[in-house]
């Protein structure tokens, strides 16, 4: 079953040469158990296997990047 919000997501960076964040890209998808039907010497077997699904891709600049960051800290404060 294929939940309907993002339960996962991934951060990429590109830098520059001289080690500069130039881009943030954040990749939103959700996980979720597939099941399936396989076939095999002892008869039909249902299998559970995981799955993802991209929902977005979110890519920012260093200063859109740094402005969620304080927007972040700011909701959850500071651990």
């Amino acid at each position: 079953m294929r939940p309907e919000y993002a339960n996962s997501f991934g951060i990429r960076k590109v830098s520059g040469k001289d080690g500069e964040v130039l881009e943030v890209t954040l990749d939103i998808a959700y996980k979720y158990m597939e099941t399936a039907v396989t076939v095999t010497p002892k008869g039909l077997e249902n299998v559970s296997t995981p799955a993802s699904d991209q929902v977005a891709s979110i890519v920012m600049n260093r200063q859109s990047a740094i402005s969620l960051r304080n927007l972040l800290i700011q909701t959850l404060g500071v651990e």
